[in-house]
């Protein structure tokens, strides 16, 4: 018998039915054991290290504006070859089969789920919408990439006859994907970092996600028809026909018969009930068996998630549901484990030693190049402005997580120009939104070059007024008050209703302008619709001195305020009206507070083009006819001196002019008030005061009083005494230099951005049911930022 010694090899697999996944317990390690020998229980320890070496990369480097991709990377480089190259004892926590069945396996499963979220957040209806500037960006970019993608097919065709012809295709086909992920624009990266720096909803935003959802599906439609002709071409006519008549079965399948499916569980969902989580499910389900389908017939396994992804109808309660469910899990979970697992196998040494011999990482450096400058000719051909079109131009090359993805799903990340792809990756990525924040701010456009308020608005002018609603109440609470701005023939008035909704299931905000025949997605009841109903019926009371034009804005709610200054500043309104945060129902109790709600208008007044007032809403009415049937308005100003005050006053002037409105203008003074001649502000408000006091002695309807206090807490008496006999109250919010009618009430103030006066109308000592409307001035001047300090 041959006793010689073998090496026998188990290459079936079944070796690994015999791994211990768990552990006995810490306190019965065998002697020569480790308790990391363990997958289970090295797994769990793998996350908790990876996990808190990214979160204190983020701790540190979100002070400098870096994402938490960047500490991702750092992260792996950390865990990876590059610092444990010569540490055996690394392997006991990060062995490289474990690393290879376990992490590898994740990351793929997160980018199943990934592609899915990406399809699902896209709108292709959005495509027929785009301006001339986004097609023509996104036809420019195209050409450019098909270009340089067949460039680089040439260059690398020379090396043909040198290489085996299995390693020429595999050569090829990752060339062609390294190359493609640098030189290419990806909606998804476009859309995170427009989202990450807070400017998704700024024009500059807009254009950005245009231009990149154009190029994108152009870009899926090409790259899946000339799969199709390479198959026939390079495989055999056979192999060819049958990999296309599949995968155009697979793709009618979902476009066709998963898309009706779903619209069945939509429909079959009552309005306001939650979807069934049988409907999640299946349709979950769907997703990883149209993977494994594609994979088997040719496409590549990420197509089929994201076609269905395409096929979700678009902002449905499908679609929100499925985003709420999973992109936690992606976002947080499976796409640093992507991240880190990829750029472990980064050994930063190996890649300085050998960097003339990455020639993919050179080639796809000049591309990226090239690829700049391209977008900025086309953005500056354009008209953009210099410093917007850099921006611009940073923003339509964001890298990022989608070309780690395609380097994992594509090619070897331990190969050297796969790893260089992923360092590539992170040099570009790690400065784009310090950059962009350098370049771009979209409060700039806002800055006040002419004079947007009622105060210097003629009298005889249309006056445009942007009222803001979040929910049905805001929109009666906002009629009630444009009731009282006396629209007649002489002084008609002009109304932009902008009702506000979150985004939830999309990465493309949307604002929808009504009067164009936009509509909202068919596939769920629009919150915006009872309150166009609403305005309309207000239109229709005053035909011929109201004209309303009415918009819907789905947008993040920390980016809304974007949509709310655009609107204004387009339409060239000299008032915006924002609902106040809190809520009282018909007893006069505090029964809700959105403090999401607090932090737009907070927004908004610091970059507001025009004036801005803050509607408290305490009023009992009960729908819209007891609104109409009212006949006498008792109004109020309080003036104590000051912008916002003549603002104020000077909206209520001209409600004066309304039949049965009576309104009282209570100038707060005090005895031992130093004037100071000299000071600009006391020449506007004396002249103010005089020009006042001449329209009231013409006129039965305004009412001039003086109050004479000593301080803020004889002001405060006096409006709590007199609160229960007006039905709207109207103050400024600033007082640049804080009189003496106010000394103190500064100190117990709980909401800075109403004001003293506005703080303490929306106190809970309050109780009577009138409305207050807090009024700012328009800012003219440029540090918009400065407003609420």
């Amino acid at each position: 018998m041959d006793f010689t010694p073998r090496n026998i090899v188990n290459v079936s697999g079944d070796c690994f039915d015999h791994v211990r996944v768990f552990s006995d317990g810490m306190w019965n390690v065998k002697h020569g054991e480790s308790i990391l020998q363990h997958s289970l229980v090295r797994f769990h320890v793998q996350l908790i290290v990876i996990f808190l070496l990214v979160n204190s990369f983020h701790l540190v480097l979100q002070r400098f504006h870096f994402t938490h991709f960047t500490s991702e990377i750092l992260a792996g480089i950390v865990l990876g070859q590059t610092v444990w190259r010569d540490n055996d004892k690394s392997e006991r926590l990060f062995p490289t089969v474990v690393r290879n069945q376990v992490f590898a396996s994740l990351s793929k499963i997160g980018y199943i789920l990934f592609s899915f979220l990406i399809g699902v957040r896209m709108e292709p209806s959005l495509i027929w919408k785009t301006g001339r500037t986004a097609t023509f960006l996104a036809t420019l970019l195209f050409i450019f990439h098909h270009i340089a993608m067949l460039s680089i097919d040439i260059t690398f065709d020379k090396d043909k006859e040198k290489l085996t012809a299995g390693f020429v295709l595999a050569k090829e086909a990752f060339s062609a994907i390294y190359f493609a992920s640098i030189t290419t624009t990806e909606f998804v990266m476009v859309s995170t970092i427009l989202m990450q720096l807070k400017i998704i909803n700024s024009q500059l935003g807009h254009l950005a996600l245009a231009s990149s959802l154009l190029f994108k599906l152009a870009t899926f439609a090409v790259g899946t028809l000339f799969g199709f002709i390479n198959a026939f071409v390079n495989i055999s006519s056979q192999v060819g026909a049958r990999i296309v008549i599949y995968s155009l079965a697979l793709i009618v399948f979902t476009v066709v018969v998963s898309r009706k499916t779903m619209l069945f569980f939509i429909r079959s969902t009552p309005v306001g009930k939650p979807m069934k989580e049988i409907y999640t499910t299946m349709t979950v389900g769907v997703l990883f068996l149209l993977s494994a389908i594609g994979d088997e017939v040719g496409l590549h396994y990420m197509y089929g998630p994201l076609i269905l992804g395409l096929a979700v109808p678009a902002r449905s309660p499908l679609a929100e549901v499925l985003v709420a469910k999973f992109d936690t899990l992606v976002s947080g979970f499976f796409l640093p484990l992507m991240a880190v697992f990829c750029s472990s196998k980064l050994n930063l040494f190996q890649l300085i030693h050998e960097f003339k011999d990455a020639v993919h990482l050179q080639i796809s450096l000049i591309g990226y190049v090239m690829k700049l400058l391209v977008t900025f000719i086309g953005a500056y051909f354009c008209k953009i402005p210099l410093r917007h079109a850099i921006a611009l131009t940073i923003i339509l090359n964001a890298k990022g997580i989608t070309e780690i993805a395609q380097f994992l799903s594509f090619g070897d990340i331990t190969e050297l120009d796969a790893a260089s792809g992923i360092f590539l990756v992170f040099l570009l990525q790690a400065f784009q939104p310090l950059l962009i924040k350098k370049l771009y701010n979209p409060a700039d456009q806002y800055i006040g070059y002419q004079n947007k308020s009622i105060e210097k608005a003629s009298d005889d002018a249309e006056l445009q007024i942007l009222a803001c609603a979040h929910r049905q109440e805001d929109a009666v609470a906002a009629i009630k008050l444009l009731q009282y701005s006396n629209p007649t023939k002489q002084s008609p008035l002009s109304v932009y209703v902008l009702c506000l909704e979150e985004l939830v299931s999309s990465s493309t905000p949307l604002l929808i302008n009504h009067q164009l025949g936009q509509k909202m997605s068919s596939y769920r009841v629009s919150r915006s619709q009872p309150i166009i109903d609403i305005f309309k019926y207000f239109e229709s009371q005053y035909k011929k001195f109201v004209r309303v034009n009415m918009f819907t804005a789905v947008s993040p709610l920390k980016q809304m305020h974007e949509d709310i200054c655009w609107l204004s500043f387009d339409k060239a309104c000299s008032l915006i009206i924002l609902p106040f945060h809190k809520k009282w129902n018909s007893r006069g109790k505090l029964v809700s507070s959105n403090t999401d709600t607090r932090n737009l208008n907070i927004t908004v007044l610091e970059r507001a083009p025009c004036s801005v007032g803050i509607l408290i809403d305490r009023s009992r009415t009960q729908g819209l006819s007891s609104i109409f049937l009212a006949s006498t308005y008792r109004v109020a100003a309080l003036f104590f001196g000051g912008p916002d005050d003549r603002e104020a006053v000077a909206y209520g002037l001209r409600m004066a002019g309304r039949f049965g409105l009576h309104l009282t203008v209570m100038r707060f003074i005090t005895p031992t008030t130093e004037q100071v001649y000299h000071d600009w502000d006391y020449m506007l408000n004396s002249e103010f005061l005089r020009n006042l006091k001449l329209g009231v002695s013409e006129s039965s309807s305004v009412n001039y009083i003086e109050e004479t206090v000593r301080d803020g807490a004889d002001t405060s008496s006096i409006i709590k005494s007199i609160v229960g006999g007006y039905d709207l109250i109207m103050a400024g919010r600033r007082h640049q230099t804080e009189p003496q009618a106010l000394s103190g009430l500064s100190e117990w103030m709980d909401l800075q951005e109403l004001g003293p006066i506005g703080d303490l109308l929306a106190s809970e000592d309050i109780t009577s049911a009138i409305s207050v409307l807090v009024v700012q001035q328009q800012i003219m001047k440029a540090s918009h930022s400065s407003t609420l300090n």
